[in-house]
């Protein structure tokens, strides 16, 4: 298994990123003009473009498993997983590349709640015996959610809350501080931390703590509170390095995806309202900036988020949208300064910024822009992100807090649109 979350911390606890692609696409060399266009434009994050071109190919019988294989990922990243995984069903065992989709597979039986269907195809694809265990106990024990009307969760009192929001929430009818990051999944802890809530835990092969593979353990809390809004048996994730001061607990992507989730940045607040209920939506909505701004934004495996953005004139670009890079450096004002984005000094020198300059953080002399929100002289840091990819997309980048706390940033995942309101100037 491979577990991500994005927390990157800089003072003295020494996180970094890492992101993993699992697609090749490198195949497209000696097919047709008609399937290198559509794999290219799949590269090149043009997710729209690469699905016209997908079902144009399907005219062509000898294209058609090509073609059903990007169908799969680009109804994938757009949430349509009903749709991706009966374009799987059609593509033949004999088709060479079939064995690619096995993870994005499992994680759409995963998004649609098909516990028992996610488990069969584990054990059918003869996967490790400790993942078949854990679908295994997510079949035995599915996640539930409950909310019936908006529900407002002002930031916890803790040190790190300007720059990692954390909200008072409950485990196992436990207090704590729970920390939200959508570099991370449904809940994220140490192993001794789990063990304190109750949590029983299977190892589960490595994680990725930044750039540093980690014992990892999974298990399932039977109840995870925020706010009004209740989870039972959410999925963990134990990652062996979060201990001691680094004994942090997490909530990711996957929580805010059970509702209509908006992070208040500037009124330092969480509001959540069901995802099934529009009429409780217009009341949440109703409590942000008229000012607003529709982003799309597409999903790769369990819960990375990517959007396209642009570094100063280079447009185009797909950003994972991670908020948890907690990357703090002195401001030479006296406080402190968060890094907005990293990604690779490749990436940097390609955009024209000075490699002498890349050693360390840096305030950008170019603008940093999502959709058509743009900002200025914002703190940047070299990294590897951008030397990586989301399932054959090219990932330009990590975006992250500074940026986003601008605004009230509300997650859609039934339009896959992020809405960022602001106050009119």
């Amino acid at each position: 298994m491979k577990l991500w979350f994005g927390m990157t911390v800089m003072l003295g606890a020494g996180f970094s990123v890492s992101v993993l692609g699992q697609i090749d696409v490198s195949g497209e060399v000696g097919r047709p003009t008609e399937a290198q266009n559509a794999w290219q434009a799949w590269k090149a994050g043009n997710i729209e473009e690469a699905h016209r071109y997908a079902t144009s190919l399907l005219k062509l019988p000898q294209l058609e498993p090509d073609a059903r294989h990007l169908l799969f990922l680009t109804s994938f990243v757009m949430g349509e997983y009903e749709k991706a995984l009966g374009h799987y069903e059609k593509i033949g065992e004999d088709y060479e590349r079939r064995g690619e989709l096995d993870e994005p597979v499992l994680d759409a039986y995963l998004h649609l709640g098909r516990y028992a269907e996610a488990e069969r195809f584990a054990r059918g694809r003869n996967m490790p015996d400790w993942r078949v265990q854990t679908l295994a106990n997510r079949r035995a024990n599915p996640l539930k959610v409950r909310l019936s009307e908006v529900s407002i969760i002002p930031y916890a009192e803790h040190p790190l809350s300007p720059y990692f929001p954390a909200f008072k929430s409950e485990i196992n009818e436990t207090q704590v501080i729970a920390h939200m990051d959508t570099g991370g999944t449904f809940l994220i802890m140490g192993p001794e931390r789990a063990k304190r809530l109750g949590i029983k835990l299977v190892e589960a092969g490595e994680g990725y703590h930044g750039a540093t593979k980690v014992p990892l353990s999974c298990g399932i809390a039977k109840r995870f509170q925020l706010g009004d809004a209740v989870l039972e048996n959410v999925p963990v994730g134990a990652l062996a390095s979060l201990t001691g001061p680094q004994d942090f607990v997490i909530f990711g992507t996957n929580v805010l995806q059970q509702f209509l989730s908006t992070l208040d940045y500037p009124n330092q607040r969480l509001i959540l309202s069901p995802r099934d209920k529009p009429e409780q939506h217009d009341r949440h909505l109703a409590m942000l900036p008229a000012e607003r701004v529709r982003v799309p934004f597409y999903m790769w495996g369990d819960h990375y988020m990517f959007a396209r953005g642009a570094v100063g004139e280079h447009k185009g670009l797909n950003f994972f949208i991670d908020s948890g890079l907690v990357a703090l450096f002195p401001s030479g004002e006296g406080g402190l300064q968060q890094a907005a984005f990293s990604t690779s000094r490749e990436k940097y020198v390609g955009w024209g910024f000075d490699e002498g300059k890349l050693g360390g953080p840096f305030v950008s002399h170019l603008p940093l822009a999502l959709g058509s929100l743009s900002q200025s002289k914002l703190l940047l840091l070299p990294g590897k992100v951008g030397d990586r990819d989301f399932g054959g997309v090219r990932i330009d980048g990590l975006l992250s807090h500074a940026f986003l706390k601008q605004y009230a940033w509300t997650l859609d995942f039934a339009e896959r649109d992020y809405v960022f309101s602001s106050k009119s100037d």
